[in-house]
């Protein structure tokens, strides 16, 4: 065998063991699917934008059927609110309902300014505009507007008090990177590692 070195008929083969790819189970495969599903539900019921639609259809008069996800009417005859309006408090509640809101850490103080600036803003607003938006003596409609938009809005404050939310964003992430890792790890195993726990 002239011209081969016996160190080569060694290596090739350790080379071609290190390049083989371990394979992935069919459980494990569902299981990450699983997960990643999980982490991706959470962030969309989260996303700022899902609850600024949501904030819209509300202030609308509408709600969301559990069946079929589809915004209904809750009075089909009842007319609704002046467009006007409904633009003017999504937008204001954009500047809040958003991830460097909910992301951030605010200390409960921080949170009871917002929140009475917000209000004081919407008994303004509603008292110069009331006629604009021709609900100048139905106080009742009113006050369903008034606690829609201060019910999102201070649900978003809290979500970002002494950064829980990003907590368990970061939580959640995290567990999902460690399931992955320790997956990859438990696949490394031999035969002998995986039955010494049984042994007696």
């Amino acid at each position: 065998m002239e011209g081969i070195n016996p160190g080569q008929l060694l290596t090739q083969p350790l080379a071609q063991q290190q390049t083989q790819q371990i394979p992935i189970s069919s459980d494990e495969l569902y299981a990450n699917q699983i997960q990643e599903e999980r982490v991706s539900n959470f962030i969309s019921q989260i996303s700022p934008d899902k609850q600024l639609m949501e904030l819209q259809w509300r202030l609308k008069g509408y709600i969301l059927d559990p069946i079929t996800q589809e915004w209904n009417k809750v009075d089909p005859k009842a007319s609704e609110p002046a467009p006007e309006m409904v633009s003017r408090y999504v937008s204001f509640a954009s500047s809040i309902l958003n991830q460097s809101t909910t992301l951030t850490n605010m200390a409960a103080s921080e949170i009871n300014k917002l929140m009475h600036f917000t209000i004081e803003w919407f008994v303004d607003d509603m008292d110069t505009n009331a006629e604009l938006y021709s609900i100048e003596h139905n106080y009742t409609e009113r006050t369903r507007i008034g606690m829609i938009l201060l019910n999102f809005i201070s649900t978003a404050l809290k979500r970002s008090q002494n950064g829980v939310e990003s907590r368990r964003l970061f939580g959640t992430l995290s567990l999902n990177e460690s399931q992955n890792t320790n997956s990859s790890q438990s696949r490394k195993k031999t035969f002998m590692d995986s039955i010494k726990d049984w042994k007696m």
